[in-house]
């Protein structure tokens, strides 16, 4: 426990010294045309306001620490002859400017390091500095790098001022925070923006959205939903596909954490749960590169959350009616744009209390709760469901009524172990990636 107690200081104080104006006119973004550009990694962005998180609206300014590198590496789902980033200023509270950004190939040991003679500098319009607007986005020039599918490619950001930074990505990547400006160097000695405990894994990630790769013919999925997604089944999805020689397919993680389908997060870490499925299908599924199909899996935080201990009176209770018409009208509008939704069933929860770092139990079990999953479930399967295909999940289940996981597919009776995820990648059928 004092293990994890430590590691959580350490990546919120890193969080918050960021988070605790001046005025440079914007550097006009590449074209962020799709033609031959396709998703080959993303993370789903949310907003880290202190001032907000505390009420602490009556401060104007906004303060932060000053030249910081954050270094990320990730890992491309899908091969191409070039690349290029987004960088999101979606919650900032002014203008973010990036005075440096650089690309190299990283190593799977060595987090922190660019392999030699690999490092190229990443331009926008040219320039190697950009301002970002608040609420908007920059796609940057194509860098002339081939990147392989699955290989480290680590991205540096250096940055004079970061009051305005309130946007990041809490899955996909291995970022490092350090004072100074270290975008050009080979190897760091950064810390790491990353939490670890039975309640699975926050890594978190600055401004980075996305990566795209110049694949022509190539496409993208989406695997979107909630903490039951957030984890690695992207990645051992593109493995599997890999091996099994399709490989014209991204495979990208937009899933968050405590996300719901109805509302936006509740409760103190409100907008760690990120902005509705409703509100943020459009931007972080739809709006995709190369996008022709969404696997959709969220829905049990909008039956879990209402009857939290700690969220009772903050978190909106709904109806099966409500999420049903939800459902359907997040697959009218990818239908609406020729893109394929494949539907997970809502999974099993018996046995989870959701006791973060132990602080008591937040919630019970009971059938009366279970019983709007049972009926989303059920209408999941029949043929009222305008989804292209289903996925159902009640083969992880140890009991005949499909309510409890089994025990090695689950870390605390709803998250997924490294087995429960690798089994559902299994389960998944190639024909739908081809």
């Amino acid at each position: 426990m004092k293990k994890i107690c430590k590691r959580m200081t350490s990546i919120l104080l890193a969080v918050l010294l960021v988070g605790l104006c001046i005025f440079i006119p914007p550097v006009q973004a590449a074209s962020t045309e799709n033609s031959g550009w396709v998703g080959a990694w993303s993370t789903s962005p949310v907003e880290f306001n202190l001032k907000k998180m505390m009420n602490l609206d009556f401060i104007k300014c906004e303060a932060g620490l000053k030249n910081l590198t954050f270094r990320t590496r990730l890992q491309p789902t899908i091969s191409g002859s070039q690349i290029r980033f987004t960088l999101t200023n979606e919650f900032g509270t002014g203008p973010l400017t990036i005075d440096t950004v650089t690309v190299g190939r990283g190593y799977e040991k060595l987090p922190q390091a660019l392999k030699p003679f690999t490092k190229k500098n990443v331009t926008f319009n040219g320039s190697k500095k950009v301002t970002i607007p608040a609420g908007e986005t920059v796609t940057s020039d194509p860098v002339k790098m081939s990147v392989d599918a699955l290989e480290y490619i680590t991205i540096s950001l250096y940055m004079k001022e970061t009051a305005n930074m309130k946007t990041y990505g809490l899955i996909g990547g291995d970022t490092y925070i350090m004072s100074g400006n270290f975008a050009g160097s080979c190897t760091t000695l950064g810390v790491p923006m990353r939490m670890e405990g039975d309640f699975g894994e926050y890594s978190v990630i600055p401004v980075v959205s996305n990566m795209e790769v110049y694949s022509p013919g190539a496409s993208s999925c989406v695997f979107i939903g909630d903490s039951t997604l957030a984890n690695d089944i992207p990645i051992l999805l593109a493995e599997r596909l890999q091996n099994a020689g399709i490989t014209d397919m991204g495979i990208l993680q937009q899933a968050i954490k405590g996300n719901r389908l109805l509302d936006d997060g509740a409760g103190f870490l409100g907008m760690a749960y990120g902005e509705s499925m409703m509100d943020r299908f459009e931007r972080d599924a739809l709006n995709q590169p190369g996008v022709e199909a969404i696997f959709l899996k969220v829905g049990d935080n909008d039956i879990i959350h209402p009857n939290c201990e700690s969220m009772k009176g903050e978190a909106r209770p709904v109806t099966t009616e409500e999420m049903i018409a939800g459902y359907k009208e997040l697959i009218e509008k990818a239908h609406e744009r020729g893109i394929k939704v494949y539907l997970f069933t809502r999974s099993a929860w018996k046995g989870y209390t959701r006791n973060l770092l132990g602080g008591g139990d937040d919630i019970q079990w009971t059938p009366e709760l279970d019983q709007m999953r049972v009926d989303i479930n059920e209408w999941i399967r029949s043929e009222d469901n305008p989804a292209d295909g289903v996925i159902d999940l009640d083969w992880m289940c140890q009991d005949e009524n499909a309510t409890q996981l089994k025990d090695e597919y689950t870390t605390d009776g709803v998250h997924f172990t490294p087995e429960g995820q690798q089994a559902l990648v299994d389960s998944l059928p190639l024909d739908d990636f081809r």
